[in-house]
């Protein structure tokens, strides 16, 4: 290899200190439990969100992490984040865009304004999210999103969910090709039904039903926040130093479609 050829593989500066990683939508659900899994692994954490209750978040986690209460569509607010945790950890070594909404109802009549909300926030987000932090990442930076299994599969009046979604893969292809050869490695991962507050208001409203969920899961468990986080924990490690431009399910085996088994 010549010397001008990149390897991607050159360490921290210390590598007895922390890394630094952003991680959006932080106050609850999958984002606390990104966190979490973080936190317990050595990084050293920015969480953003628009929620104050992010910073008692981040408090309880203790010394070395750090909250910035803002909308995760800012670009001020996401460069805040980014200086800090670059700050706080051995530069910037990841950023998690996990914010994100949802907002079911029939598309006939769907609320144009309801669209622009969940596509500004879902995709656009996420795009400048990733715009953001792409200096702050030296080589061997990581970029990871949050897609679902919707954006592959029909959900019935989750239009607006579901294109956002199908607009995050396309996303990360495209960056993974884009930044791949300066080493930076952009990834999702696609939650299948995972138990948050989130999915609770989905099931009391009537908008979810957990057991044709369970019906739908192999493993017969709905998936818990920490098991995204671990996912995520992976993908921005070096034991992942080779993948790129792939979404991840971590779904209990939604995905795999097919039939359920009849073996006794």
């Amino acid at each position: 290899m010549s010397a001008e050829q990149p390897t991607f593989d050159e360490p921290s500066a210390d590598p007895c200190l922390p890394r630094g990683v952003v991680v959006t939508g932080a106050a609850a659900g999958l984002g606390l439990g990104i966190v979490d899994v973080l936190v317990e692994t050595g990084h050293a954490v920015v969480g953003l969100d628009r929620d104050p209750e992010v910073v008692d978040v981040l408090s309880a986690r203790g010394e070395g992490h750090h909250a910035v209460v803002g909308d995760a569509t800012d670009e001020s607010v996401l460069t805040e984040a980014c200086e800090r945790a670059a700050e706080l950890g051995n530069g910037l070594l990841a950023v998690v865009l996990n914010a994100g909404v949802t907002s079911p109802g029939p598309s006939v009549d769907y609320p144009l304004e309801e669209w622009d909300r969940v596509l500004d926030v879902n995709l656009r987000g996420a795009f400048i999210g990733a715009r953001v932090a792409r200096p702050f990442l030296g080589a061997s930076g990581s970029v990871v999103m949050l897609s679902s299994i919707v954006a592959r599969q029909g959900f019935a009046a989750r239009a607006s969910y579901c294109a956002s979604k199908a607009g995050v893969e396309g996303l990360v292809r495209s960056l993974a090709m884009e930044w791949g050869p300066d080493g930076i490695r952009v990834n999702a991962i696609a939650p299948g039904t995972i138990e948050t507050e989130m999915q609770r208001q989905m099931i009391a409203a009537g908008r979810l039903s957990q057991g044709a969920a369970l019906q739908r899961i192999p493993m017969a468990r709905i998936g818990k926040p920490h098991d995204i986080g671990n996912a995520v924990e992976f993908l921005i490690s070096r034991r992942s130093a080779y993948i790129t431009g792939v979404v991840l399910p971590v779904d209990g085996g939604w995905a795999a479609g097919g039939l359920p088994s009849t073996v006794a």
